[in-house]
């Protein structure tokens, strides 16, 4: 009965439309600073002919020269890498790429929001999808490791949702109980298993 009350509940959101399942999503996960530039279109660093300035502000220090915006709030130049206008202690300028979702690497180090991430491995760092990540040992969301999680087997499903061999995760949460093996995402934040229903990775009534 549950289900089939489920059923026809997502039928009518399908016909009145409203926001996407991503949308919603997004709508309760916190953002960064930098993302309020990011919807607007611009980047709040500016390189003049001498100077550089973040948010107004001149970057003392920093040589125009060379200089290269990146996303989600990097930036380098020859000397220097920069996380919103702050320097990023010890990050390689030579070899430090902007990821995605405020993931970062040089050759040694991987970065979150411009925080190395301890004991990643820029060598076999990747991006996946919705915040998650990962390299040969760990699975991450968040910049955070996620305890057990199973590299050779995640699998980012949608909404904030993923999966491995072993468990269901929601933003990086272990959903306790959840079935790998049957569990689908539905929509709007609803997914279900064999035998229940969940929603924004709760369990429901």
């Amino acid at each position: 009965m549950k289900k089939l009350f489920l059923s026809t509940f997502l039928l009518f959101c399908s016909i009145i439309g409203g926001l996407s399942a991503h949308e919603r999503h997004e709508g309760h996960r916190s953002h960064d600073a930098y993302e309020h530039d990011a919807r607007h279109r611009h980047s709040p660093y500016f390189v003049s002919d001498n100077s550089v300035f973040f948010e107004g502000h001149e970057l003392k220090g920093a040589s125009a020269s060379g200089f290269k915006i990146l996303k989600d709030g990097y930036a380098k130049n020859v000397w220097n890498v920069y996380y919103l206008g702050r320097v990023i202690n010890d990050a390689a300028s030579n070899s430090f790429k902007a990821l995605g979702y405020g993931y970062a690497k040089d050759t040694w180090n991987v970065y979150y929001n411009g925080v190395k991430i301890p004991d990643a491995s820029s060598n076999s760092f990747t991006i996946l999808h919705d915040w998650y990540a990962k390299d040969t040992w760990n699975v991450y969301y968040d910049g955070h490791k996620i305890s057990d999680a199973s590299p050779g087997s995640f699998k980012v499903l949608r909404d904030g949702y993923a999966k491995d061999t072993w468990n269901v995760y929601f933003d990086g949460r272990k959903i306790e109980g959840a079935a790998p093996d049957s569990f689908k995402v539905l929509r709007d934040g609803y997914a279900e298993d064999t035998w229940n229903t969940y929603y924004h990775g709760k369990e429901t009534d």
